[in-house]
């Protein structure tokens, strides 16, 4: 007999550290050359300008500018055209900034409202007087005349006389007897 109690096996204790992928840089914030702008599987962020990718898709900053997003059709080698979100760094000056982000006035500050009080009015209640209607007398329309239709006798059809058929006698199926 055992003195210890059978323990059971256990699996799926392994894990993998976390990737933390994703846009690491977003739009209109400074880069400087290397920096990691974006880290991800595969190519769901296109290159445009002033950027490089590495071997695992990581794109990165070649100059000190502001990252931009854009979406932009690229044609494939087999000629289908795809919607594809690119990353590009570009020098930010006023006239491009005009153009790339429509500014916002701010808001007016608006002053706190002050409570107001509330005139109530009290109306007393008075019957209503309901109006009669009165009601006008149905339009009669004038009676439509029903044609009589004449039925016609129904025409009987000569019977047809029936042909006499005469039955062959069914030829008789020989077979070879091979030998």
């Amino acid at each position: 007999m055992a003195h210890k109690k059978a323990a059971g096996s256990t699996k799926n204790l392994k894990d993998s550290k976390p990737k933390y992928r994703w846009v690491k840089v977003f739009g209109w914030q400074k880069v400087i050359p290397g920096n990691i702008i974006i880290r991800q599987k595969g190519t769901k962020f296109e290159c445009w300008k002033n950027v490089y990718m590495w071997r695992d898709f990581t794109i990165l900053s070649q100059i000190v500018w502001v990252v931009a997003f854009k979406k932009k059709k690229i044609k494939r080698f087999d000629g289908r055209i795809y919607l594809k979100t690119v990353v590009e760094v570009f020098p930010l000056t006023e006239e491009k900034l005009v153009k790339q982000v429509k500014i916002k006035k701010p808001a007016k500050e608006v002053s706190p409202k002050k409570p107001v009080a509330k005139a109530v009015k009290i109306v007393e209640e008075t019957p209503v007087e309901k109006k009669e209607t009165v009601k006008k007398p149905a339009v009669k329309k004038a009676p439509v005349e029903k044609k009589e239709t004449v039925k016609k006798p129904a025409v009987k059809k000569a019977p047809v006389e029936k042909k006499e058929t005469v039955k062959k006698p069914a030829a008789k199926k020989t077979t070879k007897k091979s030998a």
